[in-house]
């Protein structure tokens, strides 16, 4: 009975950390979710005070000249919310001319900041405006003591739970046992995840709404100190001029409001049943209350940012969920699960190498993956200033890491072998995680390319030995099977990875971030060490080598540039191009997080995941080779996915593009590399390392164009020329490809057994 105790304590060991993760990141986005809009409170007297200065710039009045009329107004907004510290006003170099109250500093804790642009479009100035951090710290806070007070003990019994599950089912004990963990897991994290889900909606209500209410009460406040210094000047409150437009323009900036009207106190006064949810401020003239403004929140608003914030931690819950998934796979590699079938007396089940090598890959491709949502932001923050053709010179780190992936997948596979396949990856995993911690600590964007050079080297040899580790199987059953585990555990860290690397990123930086994946890579390199066999599975009395004109004469294999040219490079491109490089910039461009952005580049690898053993078997007969068509389908399925950004552009034109990207891609990636696999094992006496590597050559040098050449598009011919450009790239290649199956029907090679 000792030893079942193990696996036991392990697998309640993942569900904690899980949970704990879990709890983690969802504290993290409520206190997000505080701060943005407490700070979008006080950005409304920066919006009001920024439009009276520039009115006034643009009529020639300079920033020096406005102090009395500015300095009167900065004075106003503070009066109209108690949590202003102080405002001041800077000109175009910095220099700070006039303030009120704390005067801010711009670096200083709790400072935002507004830019004044004068009628040419140029820079003027700067107001500044800095509140008391306590707004912030006391109700951060108790959110952060409600959520922990909450989680721990769900943490505890989440963990308590698997331990007597584990137990219970006898794991390590019985081979059965083992495979209802995953149904286990899945029941205690997602009831786990549940319940703190159900506790962020009682901390919604009870910080967030109170919080929305206050801004609008702001805005209310903002308007009526208008109304009133008009009455006190004299103006005759029926001859107010512009109200109804000043209110509209109101409603149409802030979608918090639903409706704000002026209106005149009647003789008996207001009644209490007509206010309801509205606010009522008093406006009076000469010590007389004369009329109230009426300002109406919209609740519906306010419900759709408490539906995104859950629907943010669902999105982490999720990926939570998926993790231990993928870390309960390598926790039964470990020796304590596949000893204790032996110490049971029963038969163990020997470990296929893909088995070993899989928690291995997923933890390294992780460490890539996190950096997706940010590195093309991160890329445009480190640009020399005024530097020419900046889309692509954004696009050059991940072109850079592409190319020499691309590059490098022969010799380092060749290298590998040499060395050793465990040996190879750890080496790998090491170099690579050095590249990630020179990343974080780049500070300029020639450092931040030979960092991420760096790093692809390491990738490179990490993925061919890994992959090579799974080739040399001499079964070809047990290499198909390992390479099919293979592919699961790259998309695995795909949709893993990227939001939580934007959530680390927003919450902590990008140099966490990148120390993260430098640690993830450490993980990953401990882990070959215990996983992965030192000796390879066979001995190979010949070895593959590349003679002189190999990669000439495989290229001249009919129909295999057809396939190559057609249908692999342009996959890679519109992949790379645009859901690596171009929606991060459109999706921050338009304001969105970090953390939104990576959430949004999960559709992909999910579709991918869902569909492609989906698709697998789809359209197949015995006498019948569907694959070409499947191919050019899915070409023409991701081609034509850009049409809903062309004309409904926006953040679900986005989202159904990834879907359509990531739909045609599972459609066609399962066929086009059955295809390949026919052209190595018929080639005539040609080595099936040859074709292979030929492939890998061709569709990484996609992957290293895409990006490049979308930032080439996008300096010349803006966003919607570049989407044409890919769309019609994509569809074009399956096309072609299709009419040149078609022609070549008769073939030897043109319909492959």
């Amino acid at each position: 009975m000792r030893f079942p105790l193990v696996p036991a304590f392990l697998f309640s060991l993942l569900i904690a950390v899980c949970l704990s993760a879990g709890a983690w990141m969802t504290e993290g986005s409520l206190l997000k979710a505080y701060r943005g809009i407490l700070e979008s409170r006080f950005a409304i007297a920066l919006d009001r005070t920024a439009e009276g200065a520039m009115h006034a710039a643009s009529l020639g009045v300079s920033l020096e000249s406005q102090e009395g009329t500015l300095g009167a107004a900065l004075r106003r907004e503070r009066a109209l919310d108690a949590d202003i510290l102080g405002m001041s006003v800077q000109d175009a170099r910095g220099r700070s001319l006039y303030g009120d109250g704390l005067l801010p500093e711009p670096a200083s804790p709790g400072t935002l900041g507004r830019d004044l642009i004068d009628d040419l479009g140029l820079p003027a100035g700067r107001i500044l405006l800095r509140y008391d951090t306590r707004a912030l710290e006391i109700p951060s806070v108790e959110i952060r003591q409600a959520m922990r007070g909450h989680a721990v003990p769900i943490v505890a019994g989440g963990a308590l739970l698997g331990f007597l599950a584990a137990w219970a089912l006898r794991v390590g004990r019985d081979g059965r046992g083992r495979l209802r963990l995953p149904l286990m897991l899945a029941f205690i994290l997602g009831g786990g995840l549940f319940l703190m889900d159900h506790q962020a909606l009682r901390i919604i209500d009870r910080t967030l709404n109170p919080l929305i209410e206050t801004k609008v009460e702001s805005i209310g406040n903002g308007a009526r100190s208008l109304i009133d210094k008009a009455l006190d000047l004299g103006i005759p409150f029926d001859q107010l001029q512009g109200v109804p437009e000043y209110f509209e323009s109101l409603r149409r900036h802030y979608p918090e409001l639903e409706r704000v009207e002026l209106k005149v106190v009647p003789p008996g006064g207001i009644d209490a049943a007509a206010v309801g949810k509205s606010l009522w401020l008093p406006i009076s003239a000469r010590g007389n209350a004369v009329a109230v403004l009426e300002v109406v929140p919209d609740n519906r608003h306010a419900a759709a940012q408490i539906h995104g914030l859950l629907l943010d931690t669902a999105f982490l819950g999720l990926v939570a969920l998926l993790i231990g998934f993928e870390l309960l796979s390598l926790l039964t590699q470990t020796s304590a699960f596949r000893n204790a079938p032996e110490a049971a007396g029963t038969g163990a089940v020997r470990t296929l190498p893909a088995g070993q090598v899989r928690g291995v890959l997923f933890i390294f491709m992780m460490a890539e993956e996190l950096n997706r949502p940010f590195l093309p932001s991160l890329t445009h923050a480190l640009l020399p200033g005024g530097a020419g053709h900046a889309p692509l010179l954004v696009s050059l780190p991940i072109v850079i890491f592409m190319a020499i992936v691309a590059l490098g997948q022969i010799p380092m596979a060749l290298w590998s072998e040499s060395l050793g396949r465990r040996r190879g990856l750890m080496l790998g995993a090491g170099v690579a995680g050095i590249g990630y911690g020179l990343c974080a600590f780049a500070d300029s964007y020639s450092g931040l390319l030979l960092a991420r050079a760096f790093s692809a080297l390491g990738f490179t040899l990490v993925f061919t030995s890994a992959q090579g580790y799974i080739v040399d199987q001499a079964d070809p059953g047990a290499r198909t099977a390992g390479l099919a585990i293979f592919i699961r555990a790259i998309l695995a860290a795909a949709l893993c990875a990227p939001p939580i690397g934007g959530f680390l990123a927003e919450y902590f930086g990008s140099g966490p971030a990148f120390l993260a994946a430098a640690g993830l890579c450490l993980i990953a390199l401990c882990l070959a060490r215990v996983m992965m066999s030192a000796t390879r599975p066979h001995d190979r009395l010949h070895r593959a080598r590349l003679a002189p004109g190999a990669l000439g004469e495989t290229w001249r294999m009919p129909g295999l540039r057809s396939l190559l040219l057609g249908c692999a490079v342009p996959a890679k491109l519109i992949l790379s191009a645009l859901c690596f490089f171009l929606v991060p910039l459109i999706l921050e461009a338009d304001g969105y997080s970090l953390s939104s952005i990576g959430r949004v580049q999960m559709i992909y690898p999910l579709m991918m995941v869902l569909c492609v053993p989906l698709f697998a078997r789809w359209g197949e007969a015995p006498r019948q080779d569907a694959r070409p068509r499947k191919i050019v389908l899915g070409g023409l399925i991701a081609g034509l996915g850009v049409l809903p950004v062309l004309f409904w552009p926006g953040l679900g034109a986005i989202v159904a593009f990834l879907f359509l990207l990531g739909l045609g891609q599972a459609l066609s990636i399962t066929p086009q590399s059955s295809m390949m696999a026919s052209y190595a094992h018929h080639g005539h006496g040609r080595h099936s390392a040859q074709v292979l590597g030929l492939f890998r050559l061709v569709e990484r040098s996609g992957s290293a164009a895409g990006p490049a050449l979308a930032g080439a598009a996008m300096g010349l011919l803006g966003p919607p020329a570049t989407l044409i450009l890919f769309g019609l790239l994509t569809t074009g290649g399956a096309l072609l490809y299709g009419y040149g199956q078609w022609r070549s029907a008769s073939d030897a090679y043109g319909s492959l057994p």
